[in-house]
């Protein structure tokens, strides 16, 4: 389906509402206003590069996010629709080298549109970052991934490899009361393409905070904008979630992993609140004339941060 950032239709069943998303109001919410700087976006672009994945199949392609690293074991967190049809693909990293899965036993992540890959290599790869604080309509998101089509042509770019990297910025534009079918519930304003399906949606700290999954204007009449419970929504917020790229928050990804101690994904909190003193070392977001206090990281977060984005 050309709407789907992957091929294929995906049958499972949405997952329970995300507990920490219920304090957001798709509505009405203060909406703080912000400016990105050219080189700031900059940053995060290289960011993105450094972490994100293409993923080939047979007759298909999709993108990935490094969320993990064990030893030499890597693992990949990509969309359920982008591996799912196919026993076999093919996982392109950073630096353009090829690596089949250490196993073609997939993890689909409960009922969502998640899944999870891993490959084995002895060469250094970036591992993103993970946010575990909720995000706030308006502010600002970075959404990577590999698109399968050249624009406005049916021609794929597979044999381009990692040279058909695409790096969007936008905002977050919807959060529903309640999940969309398949764990979809982040909606923003980039936009996306067909293939970049399981690409990582960063915010203005460098922190994953969500999967890419749906494009824009997908026909609503077809039920992929009615919530897990069968509910539909209001005209008014169908037509926001129509117009709206969407992605599945980076909690489902925590909510379905059992992680031992050595094995802890890289969690770093962003500070909210009006006494928090501002001393960032990095300036990834400038804020003007808003009620919300900007997005600080502790100072030892930040500098991780700050390590990674000057590699």
């Amino acid at each position: 389906m050309a709407n789907w950032l992957g091929l294929g239709l995906i049958s499972s069943l949405a997952i329970a509402p995300l507990s920490f998303f219920d304090r957001c109001n798709a509505i009405a919410q203060t909406v703080p206003t912000y400016v990105t700087a050219q080189t700031e976006t900059g940053n995060m672009q290289k960011l993105a590069q450094q972490t994100t994945v293409r993923i080939l199949t047979p007759n298909a392609s999709g993108s990935g996010v490094i969320v993990q690293r064990q030893g030499q074991i890597y693992t990949v967190l990509t969309s359920w629709h982008v591996v799912a049809f196919s026993d076999q693909h093919t996982i392109i990293t950073p630096d353009g080298r090829r690596y089949t899965p250490v196993s073609r036993q997939l993890k689909q992540l409960g009922n969502t549109d998640l899944a999870i890959t891993q490959f084995r290599s002895n060469s250094d790869y970036q591992v993103a970052s993970i946010s575990n604080q909720p995000v706030l309509i308006g502010e600002p998101v970075f959404a990577a991934g590999f698109p399968m089509y050249q624009e406005q042509s049916l021609a794929t770019t597979f044999d381009q490899g990692i040279r058909g990297f695409r790096f969007t910025s936008g905002e977050v534009s919807v959060l529903p009361p309640k999940s969309l079918a398949q764990g979809y519930r982040l909606g923003y304003t980039n936009n996306i393409a067909v293939g970049m399906s399981g690409g990582p949606i960063f915010n203005a700290s460098g922190l994953l905070i969500g999967i890419n999954g749906r494009v824009k204007n997908r026909d609503p009449d077809f039920g992929v904008y009615a919530f897990e419970d069968g509910t539909e929504p209001s005209p008014e917020l169908l037509a926001k979630i129509v117009n709206s790229s969407w992605g599945i928050p980076i909690s489902s990804y925590l909510q379905f992993q059992n992680f031992p101690r050595y094995q802890q994904p890289v969690l770093l909190q962003e500070t909210r609140g009006n006494n928090v003193q501002l001393n960032p070392p990095i300036p990834l977001l400038r804020k003007q004339e808003s009620t919300v206090s900007p997005v600080i990281l502790p100072e030892k977060a930040v500098g991780e941060v700050r390590s990674t984005l000057s590699e």
